[in-house]
Order: C-alpha cells, then sequence, then structure tokens
C-alpha cells in the first residue's frame, strides 16, 4: 500500500481483511487496495476530484464488514473444508481399525 492513501481507505482496508489469517492478510489488501485504485480511477476520468473519487469508491464496494466476510469466506472455507474431510478419513479408518480388531468370531450353530 501506498503511504499517501486517505485514512478512510486505509481504514477500509485494515476493516477489511480483519478476520483472514495473518499470511494471507497482506496479499489481500494488496489485491483490494489495487481494486479499490481502479475503481477510484474510474471515478477520476468520470470527472471527479480525487478525494471524491475514492468516496466513491469506497460507496461501490461497499460496508466493509461485507468484504470482510466475503474474503474471509473465499480464504477460510478451503482449509477448513480440507481440515473436516481429513478428520473424517481419519476417523473413519481409525473407527474401521478399532471395529475389525474386536469383531467377534462368527457363531455356529448345530441344527439338528
Amino acid at each position: 500500500m501506498t503511504p499517501d492513501l486517505p485514512p478512510a481507505v486505509t481504514a477500509y482496508l485494515r476493516a477489511a481483511t480483519r478476520l483472514l489469517p495473518p499470511g494471507t492478510r497482506r496479499p489481500a489488501q494488496a489485491e483490494l487496495h489495487a481494486n479499490l485504485h481502479q475503481a477510484m480511477l474510474d471515478h477520476l476520468t468520470a470527472g471527479k476530484a480525487e478525494p471524491d473519487a475514492w468516496a466513491a469508491a469506497l460507496r461501490e464496494f461497499g460496508p466493509a464488514w461485507v468484504t470482510a466476510l466475503g474474503l474471509a469466506r473465499t480464504h477460510t472455507l478451503p482449509l477448513l473444508l480440507r481440515l473436516f474431510l481429513t478428520a473424517g478419513v481419519l476417523g473413519g479408518a481409525a473407527s474401521a481399525l478399532w471395529t475389525h480388531n474386536l469383531a467377534a468370531p462368527p457363531a455356529h450353530e448345530v441344527r439338528p
């Protein structure tokens, strides 16, 4: 991020990436900043002054908490899904091994 960002943009970037794991927070902030900057440039070419263009770009992106939830879903859901699938596979394998070792031999009936 550039140091000459308006405080509202910096606050938006921090709030929008607050729910992300630390390792993905900075790349997500950089990508979000690039998209916000492009939206600001679009408003500049439409004839708005730079402060108004930044404000319009922020309005266009919506509330930071909505963006934060979307980013969290995108960046954390695949990890959680992998964890649950791994736990299910390991739990199923452990259950199969455990029940296999404790299985009683089949009973034989003698019929007349």
